[in-house]
């Protein structure tokens, strides 16, 4: 019983340093990719309602130098303590007056104005003020799907989109990276992109339930290079270690919302039309 004993022990430490030296190499990386940005998200009250930015950028394959339009744009509201968190997607054709470019969909305020337009937006849109914001592009999306050993995923209806490369019939599949971008930008279903935006907020509920777990810490190397490398954003190596310590101990329901809108064709342009007021009266029914 004692050897039994002594056994455990031995494990238990071996697995602890062998954690400790994984966090350590994970925060030396994040100390790179976080030069120049600015403080601690959460700091002075680490269970205090955030709002992060989370923009797909719409460039091809091997590309990364994050000029392309947002065509995901969703606001991850993370609840104070006892407070769920939602994921709030605000569709891309949704229409905006840029300053300086008159009236636009929202997906073109990056390209006009970078990340503080993108950000403005959003503000008068919602009322939510963005704390982070992160860009990532399509390599990134799946390369962090890959390394987190792919998700499972319902498919509600048959997906046959040769622009997307989905081509699901109905069920469940385990999918890989390109399989998961493929799911998230089809549009080639009866609300287009309406049901697109579900299907991502979905995916990202699903990759946090499924992934966001104590067996992440033997790939936090390999995820903090692919975010170094795939994404723009100005998160600090705290924000990083802060997020995902919220996320581990949360339960992990999650709401997914989309903001109401109502389609028009305004000079032949078929946009998505908000009013900032029903929009704001409708997320403080949803968020804290």
């Amino acid at each position: 019983m004692n050897k039994v004993k002594s056994c455990f022990v031995i494990i238990v430490c071996v697995f602890f340093l062998s954690s400790l030296a994984i966090l350590c190499i994970s925060i030396s990386k994040l100390e790179n990719l976080s030069d120049g940005v600015s403080g601690n998200i959460f700091s002075g009250n680490i269970f205090g309602s955030k709002d992060l930015l989370i923009l797909g950028v719409d460039e091809r394959e091997g590309s990364s130098d994050f000029r392309g339009r947002t065509d995901t744009i969703i606001v991850f509201h993370i609840g104070s303590l006892g407070k769920k968190d939602a994921l709030i997607s605000i569709p891309r054709d949704t229409r905006v007056y840029l300053e300086g470019h008159g009236w636009n969909k929202i997906n073109a305020a990056y390209v006009y104005g970078g990340e503080e337009m993108i950000k403005q937006e959003v503000n008068e849109l919602t009322g939510i003020g963005v704390d982070k914001y992160m860009l990532i592009n399509f390599d990134g999306f799946k390369r962090i799907i890959d390394i987190l050993g792919g998700v499972d995923i319902y498919v509600s209806e048959p997906l046959h989109d040769p622009l997307s490369g989905a081509d699901f019939d109905s069920g469940t599949y385990h999918m890989d990276g390109q399989q998961a971008l493929s799911f998230a930008r089809c549009r080639a279903t009866a609300m287009s992109d309406l049901d697109r935006v579900n299907r991502q907020k979905y995916l990202i509920n699903e990759l946090i339930k499924q992934k966001i777990n104590f067996q992440m810490i033997t790939k936090m190397p390999e995820i903090i290079t692919a975010l170094e490398e795939e994404t723009k954003s100005d998160f600090s190596i705290w924000d990083f270690g802060s997020v995902g310590f919220v996320l581990l101990f949360s339960n992990k329901d999650i709401n997914q919302i989309t903001i109401p809108t109502k389609a028009a064709n305004i000079d032949g342009i078929s946009y998505l039309v908000a009013d900032e007021k029903e929009v704001k009266e409708f997320l403080r029914k949803h968020i804290d």
